[in-house]
């Protein structure tokens, strides 16, 4: 009966695709075969009742015995489990491909219930982080032609840059409306000349830098730079005209190169912290005004090179206690010295010929005048009016300038 149950089964399963690989289908052969021995005893207990009732068909049915509730347990036979390959071992048909037919239900999943109560989140508390703006960052704040081949750049660290090649417009520069924010100026290599009221007005400017290439400083170039304390003037420079420098009230020092031979009108002129100043024997006149208002000078030396000397070239020097003027000058021209009430000692060289008039006004604190010529020729020279101080002086003859 067994091998005939697993038979069915094993053609139910060619039938359905199915493999028996494991113990799930054993065990359901088992619990057939028990229901089957179950019927079998059954049925060979109905068939005994039977042959009772025809032998003793006269007798009365004896009672019958009352049929266990539980059956006998059982011996389970060994199982063994059936190979099914895709081709059956006793016929030539081809089966269908296997599945195997899973050993376990798949776990049931349990939803969980819907809490009523809602979580609490915290927010993160958000963080600010300060955004730092660095304070070097240079930027350029404007630029421009300031000339046929020039340029000029402003950078907001306040450097304005001049390059190219040339010379700049005599016109009021396109920087002249940043001329408060103007520190430091740097004129490259390759620009001839610095126009007209370059830097006029730069009251915050610090610093200036001029290459050999520049041959001329123009009219109020650097007038009321009240901030430049130095500027070094290259040997290329020829001339510096007026109020070049006028008004630049930190001005300590200049020296000015040997390639210079004419200096305007004004072109020092109000430069009060201005201690010293040498001129070179290039320069062959010194103009109007000239070095008038510088408040702190205290010596000038005028070389043999220069011949004439304008009208107040030296005027209200208060600190200037001596002066000394080579063989080359003819002339002292009006107010020259006028008002330089500190000013001692006067060198004076053979070749004036004339002072004129008020040359030496006011100036109070005068002891002693050294002239490098003769009593004779110091008697020649014509002294106009309204400098007694001067000529009352004690006067030292064939001094050596």
């Amino acid at each position: 009966m067994k091998r005939i149950i697993a038979t069915i089964l094993s053609a139910m399963v060619g039938l359905f695709g199915y493999t028996i690989v494991d113990t799930a289908i054993e065990t359901r052969v088992t619990t057939v075969e028990n229901e089957l021995i179950a019927l079998k005893s059954e049925v060979s207990m109905l068939r005994g009742d039977i042959s009772r009732y025809h032998v003793h068909a006269t007798q009365p049915i004896p009672p019958t015995t009352e049929m266990p509730t539980t059956l006998p347990p059982t011996t389970e036979a060994p199982t063994t489990t059936i190979p099914v390959t895709t081709e059956a071992q006793t016929t030539t048909t081809t089966q269908a491909p296997t599945t195997a037919i899973p050993t376990t239900m798949a776990p049931t999943t349990t939803k969980p219930a819907p809490t009523t109560t809602k979580p609490t989140t915290t927010k993160p508390v958000p963080t600010t982080v300060p955004i730092t703006v660095p304070t070097t960052a240079v930027y350029v704040v404007d630029s421009g032609y300031c000339g046929d081949y020039t340029t000029w750049t402003l950078y907001s660290d306040g450097k304005l840059v001049i390059s190219g090649k040339g010379a700049m417009y005599d016109a009021t520069p396109a920087w002249s409306s940043y001329s408060s924010q103007i520190k430091t100026v740097v004129i490259e290599d390759g620009v001839t000349s610095i126009c007209n009221s370059a830097f006029e007005y730069c009251t915050n400017l610090e610093s200036v830098t001029i290459p050999d290439s520049v041959t001329s400083i123009g009219d109020a170039a650097f007038v009321n730079c009240t901030s430049l304390e130095s500027i070094t003037i290259p040997d290329s420079v020829t001339s510096i005209d007026w109020y070049a420098f006028s008004d630049c009230t930190s001005l300590t020092s200049v020296t000015i190169p040997d390639s210079v031979t004419s200096m305007g009108m004004f072109v020092f002129r109000g430069c009060t912290s201005l201690e010293s100043i040498t001129i070179p024997d290039s320069v062959t006149s010194i103009d109007w005004y000239a070095f008038s208002g510088c408040t702190s000078l205290t010596s000038i030396t005028i070389p043999d090179s220069v011949a004439s000397i304008g009208n107040y070239a030296f005027e209200g020097c208060t600190s200037l206690e001596s002066v000394t003027i080579g063989n080359g000058l003819k002339t002292i021209g009006e107010k020259t010295f006028y008002n330089c009430t500190n000013l001692k000692t006067v060198t004076i060289g053979k070749s004036v010929t004339l002072i004129g008039e008020m040359a030496f006004a006011g100036c109070t604190s005068i002891t002693d005048v050294y002239y490098a010529g003769t009593q004779e020729q110091w008697n020649a020279i014509t002294v106009e009016d309204n400098n007694a101080r001067f000529t009352d002086a004690k006067i030292h003859y064939n001094y050596t300038v």
